[in-house]
Protein backbone atom coordinates (compact mmCIF):
# COMPACT_ATOMS: atom_id res chain seq x y z
CA UNK A 1 0.00 0.00 0.00
CA UNK A 2 1.50 3.31 -1.03
CA UNK A 3 1.57 6.20 1.46
CA UNK A 4 1.08 9.87 0.82
CA UNK A 5 4.10 11.94 1.73
CA UNK A 6 4.36 15.60 2.45
CA UNK A 7 6.09 17.79 -0.08
CA UNK A 8 7.57 19.96 2.65
CA UNK A 9 11.34 19.68 2.29
CA UNK A 10 12.92 20.08 5.73
CA UNK A 11 16.32 21.69 6.02
CA UNK A 12 17.67 18.42 7.33
CA UNK A 13 14.95 15.69 7.41
CA UNK A 14 17.36 13.22 9.06
CA UNK A 15 18.10 15.36 12.06
CA UNK A 16 16.48 13.98 15.19
CA UNK A 17 16.85 15.56 18.59
CA UNK A 18 17.29 13.44 21.67
CA UNK A 19 14.33 15.25 23.16
CA UNK A 20 12.02 13.94 20.36
CA UNK A 21 13.23 10.36 20.74
CA UNK A 22 13.10 10.53 24.55
CA UNK A 23 9.53 11.85 24.45
CA UNK A 24 8.43 9.02 22.17
CA UNK A 25 9.82 6.27 24.35
CA UNK A 26 8.51 7.83 27.58
CA UNK A 27 5.06 7.29 26.14
CA UNK A 28 6.00 3.71 25.20
CA UNK A 29 6.93 3.08 28.85
CA UNK A 30 3.59 4.37 30.06
CA UNK A 31 1.44 2.29 27.74
CA UNK A 32 3.63 -0.66 26.80
CA UNK A 33 1.93 -3.21 29.09
CA UNK A 34 -1.64 -2.48 28.00
CA UNK A 35 -0.67 -2.21 24.33
CA UNK A 36 1.57 -5.30 24.27
CA UNK A 37 -0.66 -7.45 22.03
CA UNK A 38 -1.32 -4.61 19.59
CA UNK A 39 2.37 -3.82 19.34
CA UNK A 40 3.12 -7.49 18.61
CA UNK A 41 0.69 -7.42 15.69
CA UNK A 42 2.49 -4.37 14.26
CA UNK A 43 5.85 -6.01 14.77
CA UNK A 44 4.77 -9.20 12.99
CA UNK A 45 3.40 -7.08 10.11
CA UNK A 46 6.74 -5.30 9.90
CA UNK A 47 8.50 -8.65 9.87
CA UNK A 48 6.47 -9.75 6.84
CA UNK A 49 7.32 -6.49 5.11
CA UNK A 50 11.00 -6.94 5.78
CA UNK A 51 10.87 -10.55 4.52
CA UNK A 52 10.25 -9.19 1.02
CA UNK A 53 13.52 -7.35 1.05
CA UNK A 54 16.85 -8.87 0.05
CA UNK A 55 20.33 -8.63 1.53
CA UNK A 56 20.06 -5.01 2.64
CA UNK A 57 17.19 -5.91 5.01
CA UNK A 58 18.61 -9.03 6.66
CA UNK A 59 19.98 -7.18 9.65
CA UNK A 60 16.66 -5.41 10.26
CA UNK A 61 14.84 -8.77 10.12
CA UNK A 62 17.15 -10.17 12.77
CA UNK A 63 16.48 -7.13 14.97
CA UNK A 64 12.73 -7.56 14.60
CA UNK A 65 12.89 -11.26 15.46
CA UNK A 66 14.87 -10.39 18.57
CA UNK A 67 12.26 -7.81 19.59
CA UNK A 68 9.39 -10.28 19.06
CA UNK A 69 11.20 -12.91 21.13
CA UNK A 70 11.71 -10.39 23.93
CA UNK A 71 8.03 -9.54 24.06
CA UNK A 72 6.96 -13.22 23.98
CA UNK A 73 9.40 -14.64 26.51
CA UNK A 74 9.80 -11.89 29.08
CA UNK A 75 7.49 -9.80 31.18
CA UNK A 76 7.57 -6.10 30.42
CA UNK A 77 9.13 -4.40 33.41
CA UNK A 78 10.07 -0.76 33.56
CA UNK A 79 13.80 -1.41 33.74
CA UNK A 80 13.59 -3.63 30.62
CA UNK A 81 11.77 -0.87 28.71
CA UNK A 82 14.40 1.68 29.73
CA UNK A 83 17.09 -0.63 28.38
CA UNK A 84 15.04 -1.17 25.23
CA UNK A 85 14.74 2.63 24.89
CA UNK A 86 18.49 3.13 25.01
CA UNK A 87 19.12 0.39 22.45
CA UNK A 88 16.50 1.75 20.07
CA UNK A 89 17.87 5.29 20.30
CA UNK A 90 21.24 4.02 19.08
CA UNK A 91 19.68 1.83 16.36
CA UNK A 92 17.46 4.66 15.12
CA UNK A 93 20.37 7.03 14.77
CA UNK A 94 22.34 4.36 12.90
CA UNK A 95 19.46 3.71 10.50
CA UNK A 96 19.07 7.42 9.75
CA UNK A 97 22.76 7.76 8.93
CA UNK A 98 22.65 4.65 6.74
CA UNK A 99 19.59 5.61 4.70
CA UNK A 100 20.71 9.21 4.36
CA UNK A 101 23.58 7.86 2.26
CA UNK A 102 21.68 5.11 0.43
CA UNK A 103 18.40 6.64 -0.70
CA UNK A 104 17.64 9.66 -2.91
CA UNK A 105 14.09 10.01 -1.60
CA UNK A 106 13.09 11.82 1.58
CA UNK A 107 13.42 9.98 4.87
CA UNK A 108 10.25 10.26 7.00
CA UNK A 109 10.65 12.48 10.03
CA UNK A 110 9.92 11.11 13.49
CA UNK A 111 7.89 14.10 14.58
CA UNK A 112 5.09 12.68 16.75
CA UNK A 113 4.69 10.64 19.90
CA UNK A 114 3.14 7.25 20.59
CA UNK A 115 3.58 3.62 19.61
CA UNK A 116 1.25 3.76 16.61
CA UNK A 117 2.93 6.76 15.00
CA UNK A 118 6.39 5.32 15.62
CA UNK A 119 5.47 2.04 13.92
CA UNK A 120 3.81 3.91 11.07
CA UNK A 121 7.03 5.81 10.43
CA UNK A 122 9.06 2.58 10.52
CA UNK A 123 6.68 1.02 7.99
CA UNK A 124 7.12 4.04 5.72
CA UNK A 125 10.86 3.50 5.83
CA UNK A 126 10.48 0.15 4.11
CA UNK A 127 8.03 1.32 1.44
CA UNK A 128 10.12 4.37 0.52
CA UNK A 129 13.13 2.19 -0.21
CA UNK A 130 11.09 0.11 -2.68
CA UNK A 131 10.05 3.00 -4.93
CA UNK A 132 13.03 2.91 -7.28
CA UNK A 133 12.70 -0.87 -7.51
CA UNK A 134 9.04 -0.56 -8.50
CA UNK A 135 9.97 1.57 -11.48
CA UNK A 136 12.98 -0.52 -12.56
CA UNK A 137 10.64 -3.43 -13.29
CA UNK A 138 8.66 -1.35 -15.80
CA UNK A 139 10.00 -1.95 -19.30
CA UNK A 140 7.09 -3.18 -21.45
CA UNK A 141 3.36 -2.36 -21.26
CA UNK A 142 1.36 -4.83 -19.19
CA UNK A 143 -1.84 -3.72 -20.98
CA UNK A 144 -2.94 -1.54 -23.90
CA UNK A 145 -6.16 0.42 -24.33
CA UNK A 146 -7.74 1.40 -27.65
CA UNK A 147 -6.58 0.92 -31.23
CA UNK A 148 -5.94 3.17 -34.26
CA UNK A 149 -8.97 4.57 -36.05
CA UNK A 150 -11.81 7.08 -36.00
CA UNK A 151 -14.72 5.02 -34.69
CA UNK A 152 -15.84 4.86 -31.06
CA UNK A 153 -13.14 3.20 -28.96
CA UNK A 154 -10.46 4.01 -31.56
CA UNK A 155 -7.77 6.66 -31.24
CA UNK A 156 -6.01 9.09 -33.53
CA UNK A 157 -3.10 10.98 -31.99
CA UNK A 158 -4.10 10.65 -28.31
CA UNK A 159 -2.70 13.43 -26.16
CA UNK A 160 -3.67 14.52 -22.64
CA UNK A 161 -5.00 12.08 -20.02
CA UNK A 162 -6.91 12.30 -16.75
CA UNK A 163 -7.78 9.59 -14.24
CA UNK A 164 -11.04 9.49 -12.26
CA UNK A 165 -11.30 6.31 -10.19
CA UNK A 166 -11.56 3.47 -12.70
CA UNK A 167 -12.13 5.82 -15.66
CA UNK A 168 -9.49 7.22 -18.02
CA UNK A 169 -10.32 10.44 -19.90
CA UNK A 170 -8.37 10.71 -23.18
CA UNK A 171 -7.90 13.80 -25.35
CA UNK A 172 -8.33 12.06 -28.72
CA UNK A 173 -6.73 15.02 -30.46
CA UNK A 174 -6.74 13.78 -34.05
CA UNK A 175 -10.43 12.86 -33.76
CA UNK A 176 -11.37 16.22 -32.16
CA UNK A 177 -13.04 14.63 -29.13
CA UNK A 178 -12.69 13.25 -25.62
CA UNK A 179 -13.09 9.53 -25.08
CA UNK A 180 -13.64 7.72 -21.77
CA UNK A 181 -12.44 4.17 -21.14
CA UNK A 182 -12.37 1.99 -18.06
CA UNK A 183 -8.92 1.19 -16.71
CA UNK A 184 -9.50 -2.34 -18.04
CA UNK A 185 -9.88 -0.98 -21.58
CA UNK A 186 -13.66 -0.94 -22.07
CA UNK A 187 -15.03 1.98 -24.09
CA UNK A 188 -17.55 4.07 -22.09
CA UNK A 189 -18.32 7.38 -23.80
CA UNK A 190 -17.25 9.98 -26.36
CA UNK A 191 -18.11 13.69 -26.46
CA UNK A 192 -16.95 17.12 -27.61
CA UNK A 193 -16.84 16.68 -31.39
CA UNK A 194 -18.95 19.77 -31.97
CA UNK A 195 -17.09 21.96 -29.46
CA UNK A 196 -13.45 20.83 -29.73
CA UNK A 197 -10.85 21.11 -32.44
CA UNK A 198 -7.50 19.91 -31.04
CA UNK A 199 -7.99 19.07 -27.35
CA UNK A 200 -4.69 18.84 -25.50
CA UNK A 201 -5.06 18.76 -21.73
CA UNK A 202 -7.74 17.46 -19.33
CA UNK A 203 -8.25 18.22 -15.65
CA UNK A 204 -11.08 17.12 -13.36
CA UNK A 205 -12.70 18.81 -10.36
CA UNK A 206 -15.85 17.51 -8.64
CA UNK A 207 -18.58 17.22 -11.30
CA UNK A 208 -16.70 19.19 -13.96
CA UNK A 209 -13.90 18.66 -16.43
CA UNK A 210 -11.67 21.34 -17.93
CA UNK A 211 -10.13 20.93 -21.38
CA UNK A 212 -7.50 23.01 -23.18
CA UNK A 213 -7.72 23.31 -26.96
CA UNK A 214 -4.55 24.54 -28.66
CA UNK A 215 -6.08 25.41 -32.03
CA UNK A 216 -9.11 27.14 -30.57
CA UNK A 217 -6.87 28.94 -28.05
CA UNK A 218 -9.49 28.18 -25.43
CA UNK A 219 -10.13 26.55 -22.07
CA UNK A 220 -13.51 24.80 -21.92
CA UNK A 221 -15.61 23.57 -19.00
CA UNK A 222 -17.81 20.48 -19.43
CA UNK A 223 -20.15 18.60 -17.12
CA UNK A 224 -18.99 15.14 -16.05
CA UNK A 225 -22.64 14.13 -15.67
CA UNK A 226 -24.08 14.85 -19.11
CA UNK A 227 -20.87 15.86 -21.01
CA UNK A 228 -22.39 19.19 -22.06
CA UNK A 229 -20.36 22.36 -22.54
CA UNK A 230 -20.88 24.81 -19.68
CA UNK A 231 -18.47 27.61 -20.55
CA UNK A 232 -15.40 28.42 -22.64
CA UNK A 233 -12.75 31.12 -22.34
CA UNK A 234 -10.74 32.28 -25.36
CA UNK A 235 -9.64 35.77 -24.39
CA UNK A 236 -6.13 36.03 -23.01
CA UNK A 237 -4.83 32.49 -23.64
CA UNK A 238 -2.64 31.42 -26.53
CA UNK A 239 -1.91 27.75 -27.24
CA UNK A 240 -2.99 26.46 -23.83
CA UNK A 241 -1.55 23.01 -23.20
CA UNK A 242 -1.43 21.03 -19.97
CA UNK A 243 -3.66 22.05 -17.07
CA UNK A 244 -4.55 20.95 -13.56
CA UNK A 245 -6.96 21.82 -10.74
CA UNK A 246 -6.28 22.73 -7.14
CA UNK A 247 -8.23 21.41 -4.17
CA UNK A 248 -10.08 24.74 -3.95
CA UNK A 249 -11.25 24.48 -7.57
CA UNK A 250 -8.74 26.84 -9.16
CA UNK A 251 -7.72 25.84 -12.69
CA UNK A 252 -4.02 26.28 -13.57
CA UNK A 253 -3.27 26.36 -17.31
CA UNK A 254 0.09 26.14 -19.07
CA UNK A 255 -0.50 29.18 -21.31
CA UNK A 256 2.40 28.30 -23.60
CA UNK A 257 2.60 31.20 -26.04
CA UNK A 258 2.10 33.72 -23.24
CA UNK A 259 4.99 32.21 -21.24
CA UNK A 260 3.01 31.85 -18.03
CA UNK A 261 0.67 29.79 -15.90
CA UNK A 262 -2.79 31.34 -16.08
CA UNK A 263 -4.99 30.77 -13.02
CA UNK A 264 -8.79 30.69 -13.30
CA UNK A 265 -11.60 30.03 -10.86
CA UNK A 266 -13.76 26.92 -11.29
CA UNK A 267 -16.17 29.23 -13.18
CA UNK A 268 -13.30 30.11 -15.55
CA UNK A 269 -12.96 33.66 -14.27
CA UNK A 270 -9.38 34.89 -14.64
CA UNK A 271 -7.60 35.36 -11.28
CA UNK A 272 -3.87 35.84 -11.75
CA UNK A 273 -0.74 34.65 -13.57
CA UNK A 274 2.37 32.82 -12.35
CA UNK A 275 5.90 32.77 -13.78
CA UNK A 276 5.53 35.40 -16.51
CA UNK A 277 9.15 36.53 -16.16
CA UNK A 278 10.53 33.03 -15.47
CA UNK A 279 8.96 30.77 -18.11
CA UNK A 280 9.72 30.44 -21.83
CA UNK A 281 7.23 27.88 -23.18
CA UNK A 282 5.43 25.99 -20.37
CA UNK A 283 3.86 22.73 -21.51
CA UNK A 284 2.41 21.23 -18.34
CA UNK A 285 1.60 22.13 -14.75
CA UNK A 286 0.82 20.10 -11.63
CA UNK A 287 0.15 21.14 -8.03
CA UNK A 288 0.71 19.25 -4.80
CA UNK A 289 0.76 20.45 -1.19
CA UNK A 290 0.75 24.11 -2.24
CA UNK A 291 3.75 23.66 -4.54
CA UNK A 292 3.25 24.26 -8.26
CA UNK A 293 5.42 22.15 -10.61
CA UNK A 294 5.87 23.52 -14.15
CA UNK A 295 7.43 21.70 -17.11
CA UNK A 296 9.05 24.42 -19.26
CA UNK A 297 9.87 23.29 -22.80
CA UNK A 298 12.37 26.06 -23.58
CA UNK A 299 15.78 25.81 -25.25
CA UNK A 300 16.96 24.10 -22.04
CA UNK A 301 14.11 22.16 -20.50
CA UNK A 302 13.49 22.87 -16.86
CA UNK A 303 11.27 21.87 -14.00
CA UNK A 304 10.30 24.94 -11.97
CA UNK A 305 8.66 24.79 -8.55
CA UNK A 306 6.61 27.82 -7.51
CA UNK A 307 4.70 28.64 -4.36
CA UNK A 308 0.97 29.27 -4.71
CA UNK A 309 1.67 32.97 -4.38
CA UNK A 310 3.92 32.77 -7.46
CA UNK A 311 7.38 32.85 -5.87
CA UNK A 312 9.97 30.69 -7.67
CA UNK A 313 11.28 28.19 -5.13
CA UNK A 314 13.51 26.00 -7.28
CA UNK A 315 14.53 25.22 -10.88
CA UNK A 316 16.32 22.05 -11.97
CA UNK A 317 16.72 19.30 -14.60
CA UNK A 318 18.06 21.29 -17.60
CA UNK A 319 17.78 18.60 -20.30
CA UNK A 320 19.27 20.17 -23.41
CA UNK A 321 18.52 17.20 -25.66
CA UNK A 322 14.93 16.73 -24.48
CA UNK A 323 13.15 19.35 -26.57
CA UNK A 324 10.07 17.15 -26.83
CA UNK A 325 9.19 17.18 -23.12
CA UNK A 326 5.46 17.87 -23.14
CA UNK A 327 3.65 16.23 -20.21
CA UNK A 328 4.42 15.21 -16.65
CA UNK A 329 2.78 13.78 -13.56
CA UNK A 330 3.69 13.31 -9.90
CA UNK A 331 3.54 10.08 -7.93
CA UNK A 332 2.64 9.82 -4.24
CA UNK A 333 6.20 10.70 -3.22
CA UNK A 334 6.45 13.66 -5.62
CA UNK A 335 8.75 11.80 -7.98
CA UNK A 336 8.31 13.38 -11.42
CA UNK A 337 7.38 11.25 -14.46
CA UNK A 338 7.95 13.01 -17.80
CA UNK A 339 7.05 12.02 -21.37
CA UNK A 340 9.80 12.90 -23.86
CA UNK A 341 8.25 12.47 -27.31
CA UNK A 342 11.39 13.49 -29.21
CA UNK A 343 13.57 11.23 -27.06
CA UNK A 344 11.04 8.37 -27.33
CA UNK A 345 11.12 7.69 -23.61
CA UNK A 346 9.33 8.02 -20.29
CA UNK A 347 11.72 9.37 -17.65
CA UNK A 348 11.23 9.08 -13.89
CA UNK A 349 13.08 11.60 -11.71
CA UNK A 350 13.13 12.26 -7.99
CA UNK A 351 11.80 15.67 -7.03
CA UNK A 352 15.44 16.77 -6.79
CA UNK A 353 16.11 15.83 -10.42
CA UNK A 354 17.89 12.47 -10.04
CA UNK A 355 16.99 10.00 -12.78
CA UNK A 356 15.51 6.78 -11.35
CA UNK A 357 14.45 4.93 -14.49
CA UNK A 358 13.82 5.33 -18.22
CA UNK A 359 11.20 3.43 -20.25
CA UNK A 360 11.56 3.27 -24.04
CA UNK A 361 8.28 4.34 -25.66
CA UNK A 362 7.78 5.60 -29.20
CA UNK A 363 6.39 9.18 -29.13
CA UNK A 364 4.80 9.27 -25.66
CA UNK A 365 2.50 12.20 -24.93
CA UNK A 366 -0.03 12.43 -22.07
CA UNK A 367 1.00 10.65 -18.88
CA UNK A 368 -0.66 9.92 -15.52
CA UNK A 369 -0.01 7.55 -12.61
CA UNK A 370 -2.34 5.84 -10.14
CA UNK A 371 -1.85 5.08 -6.46
CA UNK A 372 -0.42 1.65 -7.31
CA UNK A 373 2.42 3.30 -9.27
CA UNK A 374 0.98 2.09 -12.60
CA UNK A 375 2.10 4.52 -15.32
CA UNK A 376 -0.57 5.25 -17.96
CA UNK A 377 0.84 6.89 -21.09
CA UNK A 378 -0.58 7.90 -24.47
CA UNK A 379 1.42 6.53 -27.42
CA UNK A 380 0.97 8.68 -30.53
CA UNK A 381 2.97 6.35 -32.75
CA UNK A 382 0.72 3.32 -32.21
CA UNK A 383 -2.43 5.31 -31.30
CA UNK A 384 -2.99 3.38 -28.09
CA UNK A 385 -2.76 3.96 -24.36
CA UNK A 386 0.00 1.92 -22.69
CA UNK A 387 -0.18 0.89 -19.04
CA UNK A 388 3.15 -0.01 -17.36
Amino acid sequence: MATQYSDEIPTNPFELTEQMIHSTFEKIIRIATERRDQLLVHLFDMKQDYLRKENTRKKQLADLEKMIQQFNETSIQENEIVKFQEEQMLQTRAKIQKYEKETPVPFPSFNSEGVDSLLEQLEKLGSIQEIAGLYRNKTEPMRRIGKPGREKGELNYPYGLALDGDKIYIADTGNNRIQIFSTEGKFIQEFGKEQLNTPHGIALYKEWMFISDGELNAVLKFSKTNYKLIKSVKEGVSFPHGLTTDTNGEVLVADSNNNRIAVFSSDLEYIREIGKDKLRFPRDVKINNNNIFVLDNNEINNIHIFSKSGDLLKSFLELEDGRGLIYMCLDLCNNIIISDCSGNSINIFTKDGQLIHKIICNIPTGIIINNNFDIICANCSDNVINIY
